[in-house]
């Protein structure tokens, strides 16, 4: 995946110019009777997305997705990673209507749900436009890259010590701990698949200087299910900083210019964990035609450029609108630059997390507090 990615970062702007899927013409790389699947899904009139993303990040994706498929009517979901499958497996086993499209970021359910083969193995003519990488499996492909930030409240804090590392943070608390007892918040370690999945791929890469990490601070830190809560705390002053909050919940902060003066973020460059959130169209679905639409939609540039203005990642080297890339203006590109290549934690389809996490769940349940 690293040589994919520096190519990605090198390669720059190398397709701007290249007409969307989403063009009134399709590209010239697109099969010559592609009009042939537009026509089949005009009979389909409604798509559903099991998804743990909101409204608001489907937004754009749907208002433009719909200017080019007005029959479409396209209907999320807004659930966390593993309730996606869970809903999908109950769908089936009552034999109810269930989803077109299951979209997460959950490796764990994405690697335990792919034997069970209820994949469309849908090859997109987008596919030889995003990096291999970004095709973890057969009909799996992946909507953005999303990472994990650090957050502080740059009123309380001295800018010297705005932490840009958990090392850094480490070295505060060792330095003051009474400071910063219970002011600290997190994503818990075994909250689910999804955090799992990111304490996971944080040890693997770090080892035991992990673990050391974690001894200082999981005993002072309020571990939570969803970090929406720890950034409300931080901007409020009751907590002074928190590690492994989800870059999509800070963009509403940093964008607004009250809060902006209160919260400040970094990309931690010992721990820069970034979640592919994947997607693919399900085996059992009743409009699969309408399904293929949105999945090259989705990886064109046209559309992940939609992606971004809703607030996830793009990961596409050609995507250039400023208005999609939110968090700072960071994109994949630049994050990758900001913290080196060698220092990426990509949150993948790791096949030893299916056995390994419980061990490391053990381990980190005897340092951190239950979560809230």
């Amino acid at each position: 995946m690293r040589s994919t990615i520096r190519t990605i970062v090198a390669a720059g702007l190398m397709a701007i110019g290249c007409v969307s899927a989403a063009s009134a013409a399709p590209p010239s790389y697109y099969p010559e009777d592609y009009g042939k699947l537009i026509e089949a899904a005009k009979s389909e009139t409604s798509l559903l997305i099991y998804s743990n993303i909101g409204a608001t990040n489907w937004a754009p994706i749907i208002k433009a997705f719909n200017a080019e498929y007005p029959w479409i009517k396209v209907d999320t979901t807004d659930m966390r990673a593993p309730e996606v499958f869970e809903r999908y497996y109950a769908d089936n086993a009552t034999g109810g209507k269930s989803a077109d499209i299951l979209l997460a970021a959950a490796p764990q359910n994405w690697m335990e749900f792919f034997p069970k083969n209820q994949i469309l193995d849908y090859v997109s003519p987008e596919a030889s436009r995003v990096p291999d990488w970004s095709r973890p499996k057969p009909g799996i492909y992946t909507i953005s890259m999303d990472p994990f930030v650090l957050a502080y409240n740059k009123l309380l804090l001295p800018e010297a010590e705005w932490p840009k590392s958990m090392a850094d943070i480490v070295k505060l608390v060792e330095k003051s701990p009474g400071k910063y007892t219970n002011k600290i918040g997190t994503y818990a370690p075994n909250a689910s698949t999804y955090t799992q999945g990111l304490y996971w791929a944080v040890t693997q890469r770090n080892g035991e200087k992990a673990y050391d990490w974690f001894k200082t601070l999981g005993p002072i830190t309020e571990p939570y299910r969803a970090t929406g809560p720890v950034l409300e705390k931080i901007t409020t002053g009751e907590y002074l900083l928190g590690y492994f909050v989800v870059g999509l919940n800070i963009i509403p902060y940093v964008s607004d210019p009250v809060r902006a003066k209160v919260i400040g973020w970094a990309l931690p460059n010992d721990a820069a964990a970034v979640y592919m959130r994947n997607f693919a169209i399900t085996r059992t679905s009743k409009s699969p035609n309408a399904a293929k639409l949105m999945t090259d939609f989705l990886l064109s540039t046209a559309g992940q450029t939609q992606v971004g203005i809703g607030g996830l990642l793009p990961y596409r080297a050609d995507v250039t609108d400023p208005a999609a890339f939110r968090l700072g203006g960071l994109s994949f590109a630049k994050l990758v630059e900001s913290v080196g290549e060698k220092n990426l934690i990509t949150i993948d389809f790791d096949q030893a997390m299916l056995t390994g996490t419980d061990a490391m769940a053990k381990r980190l349940d005897t340092i951190f507090k239950q979560p809230k």
